[in-house]
């Protein structure tokens, strides 16, 4: 059931423009800002249209059957207002604080299409992946790492939406990763005009340990048709719940502790020590934050009470069901005043709808097994995933200027780390135990620690 939920913001609250993703009412636009132009596209490798056979081929690991299962979260981070690209791990998502009603101003700043792109342009993936490797004590199989817009893009091409999109595809090791590409690293939402930004800087708070924080980012994973996923999306906030959060584990890896492993590491360069101009845009990694559990996190959207008769959830249920995000937070302003809040818990939403699109959810599955397949097969060249307006897919080759999702460094730790989880998992179903190379894994939990956090 929706509630409607005012409370009074600590004194003196103020917010940082988050960016990312637009999440906003569309009230008035301006043209000022000119697009950049669009990247040059590599060589065809294939045409697929939406009534291509290899969509409409599914088969998951459940006859007739393809839905999310197993679904927790493994890592998150925060950006940082900093002048060198530096996150916090693991980070926290703005706490809901709602004050009283009062008349916002409309968005005004710059506002980033794609925040892990725009803070670390030369390898945009790097954070995500890091993360995962610095909280998660046991490696794990890893089918396709991605970020949620890549599979919201691909899920909306299935479902007939004329929507274009590009990504870039690339398999490290057997795990294939597709992250969205804009035109620029740096591409703004042209001069956005409503209170999509305004509105969470004015009802969320940064709090004392992740303060000067830009955006919350998450990886969930979870099964789907048999394919272990990972994505990665923005947490817009989290409501705190009634019982004390639980404190962050402290995990070992062998007798290496990966937070000590990690601390201070700037990724891509040989030593966080090395202070000179030639790195001084390499990953700064800190520790900050605490792990919040999935079941607080909230998606928020703001719209005009003139479209309060829309039906805002259902247009959401997609992006909520591919991020497994709990709650969504739907806020309706009269000019600015938002009088109106509601908040849900949308989980049995997120059930009906998949129930509900099994044959789009099969061809989706299809489809993406298909990019798994093809990514592997051309292992040494990347691809790209292209759609025009209204148009076909189209899986190229990178063009030259498509750039690194990862540095060399953290490439080569990604892929042990992921060999190690393929190890683990066939150890596992031989009913053995599991070894990394470097020793047996040991895991050090307090008894309060053992929750597993799931969605």
């Amino acid at each position: 059931m929706w509630q409607n939920h005012h409370r009074r913001a600590p004194f003196g609250h103020k917010g940082l423009p988050r960016g990312g993703r637009f999440r906003g009412d569309r009230t008035r636009w301006s043209s000022t800002i000119v697009p950049s132009p669009a990247p040059p596209l590599g060589l065809l490798v294939e045409i697929i249209s939406t009534h291509d056979r290899v969509i409409d081929s599914a088969k998951g690991d459940k006859p007739g059957r393809f839905e999310i299962v197993s679904a927790e979260l493994v890592a998150s981070y925060n950006w940082l207002d900093e002048k060198k690209p530096t996150i916090v791990v693991p980070g926290k998502p703005p706490l809901w604080t709602p004050p009283e009603p009062y008349q916002l101003q409309e968005d005004k700043g710059i506002y980033y299409r794609d925040r892990n792109a725009a803070c670390y342009p030369d390898h945009p993936l790097e954070p995500a992946v890091v993360s995962v490797m610095k909280m998660q004590n046991m490696p794990r199989r890893v089918d396709v790492f991605a970020c949620g817009s890549t599979l919201g893009n691909l899920l909306r091409f299935v479902r007939g939406d004329d929507k274009p999109f590009r990504m870039l595809v690339e398999a490290v090791g057997k795990t294939v990763h597709l992250i969205r590409r804009e035109n620029s690293p740096r591409e703004r939402i042209p001069d956005v005009r409503g209170y999509g930004h305004t509105f969470p800087e004015a009802y969320t708070t940064w709090e004392p340990d992740v303060r000067r924080s830009l955006s919350h980012q998450r990886i969930v994973k979870y099964k789907f048709g048999g394919l272990d996923v990972m994505v990665r999306f923005e947490g817009d906030g989290y409501i705190k719940p009634n019982e004390p959060s639980t404190p962050r584990a402290r995990v070992g890896f062998g007798n290496v502790d990966l937070f000590t492993q990690f601390e201070g590491l700037s990724a891509g360069q040989a030593s966080a020590a090395d202070d000179s101009e030639k790195f001084i845009n390499a990953l700064e990694v800190r520790d900050a934050g605490s792990k919040t559990p999935q079941e607080t996190i909230f998606d928020l959207k703001t719209r005009s009470i003139k479209r309060r008769d829309e039906d805002t959830l259902g247009e959401q249920l997609p992006r909520l069901w591919v991020s497994q995000t709990p709650n969504l937070i739907l806020a309706y302003h009269e000019r600015g005043i938002f009088r109106e809040v509601q908040i849900k818990n949308v989980t049995e939403e997120v059930q009906d709808w998949q129930e509900q699109n099994q044959s789009s959810l099969g061809r989706f599955f299809s489809l993406l097994r298909h990019i798994i397949d093809t990514a592997l097969s051309y292992r040494n060249e990347g691809l790209e995933i292209v759609r025009l307006t209204g148009g076909n897919l189209e899986i190229r080759k990178q063009a030259s200027d498509a750039g690194d999702m990862l540095s060399d460094a953290v490439r080569q730790k990604w892929v042990d780390w992921l060999e190690d989880g393929v190890k683990r998992e066939r150890r596992a179903t031989a009913g053995t135990s599991y070894a990394s190379p470097s020793g047996e894994v040991s895991v050090k939990l307090d008894k309060s620690e053992k929750g597993d956090y799931t969605s």
